[in-house]
């Protein structure tokens, strides 16, 4: 199926319903669908599709982080003493593909010893790291290095 603003003609029933386009809704999106291709799986996101100029340019990107750009959903914090008692605006991605689509096209990952200062069993960086790889993909030949 594709993107659509309204349930296709015959659709009636959906086996799972999925709140949020963004990062995490579509990569369970996509992980439900690899492991059982006969589920119909519906993703609703309430921004619209990531087809903008200002997410498939990478110099257009910063427009995104202006408070009238319609890519992302800025909320105000409240007021901080340690900032001098100011509020300040923070982006969330309000489209397709979440804040994955408006974040620049970087990705950034904490230091291991992050990770490793919870001192969790199951949230050490080694533990941790098979599913950050899983994050990663890199069509640029040689990145392999970065995994």
């Amino acid at each position: 199926m594709g993107i659509y603003t309204v349930l296709p003609d015959g659709l009636s029933e959906v086996d799972v319903i999925i709140a949020g386009g963004g990062t995490t809704g579509c990569v369970v999106a996509a992980r439900l669908a690899t492991a059982d291709p006969g589920l119909c799986i519906l993703v609703v996101e309430g921004g619209s599709n990531n087809d903008m100029p200002t997410i498939a340019v990478p110099a257009l990107c910063p427009a995104n982080l202006v408070p009238s750009s319609t890519a992302n959903i800025f909320y105000k914090t409240n007021k901080e003493k340690q900032l001098g008692d100011r509020e300040l605006l923070v982006a969330s991605g309000g489209v397709l593909g979440g804040g994955s689509s408006t974040n620049l096209m970087m990705y950034s990952r904490a230091q291991r010893s992050d990770f490793d200062s919870w001192n969790t069993p199951g949230w050490s960086a080694d533990d941790m790291l098979p599913y950050l790889r899983k994050v990663c993909t890199s069509s640029v030949n040689g990145c392999k290095r970065l995994r």
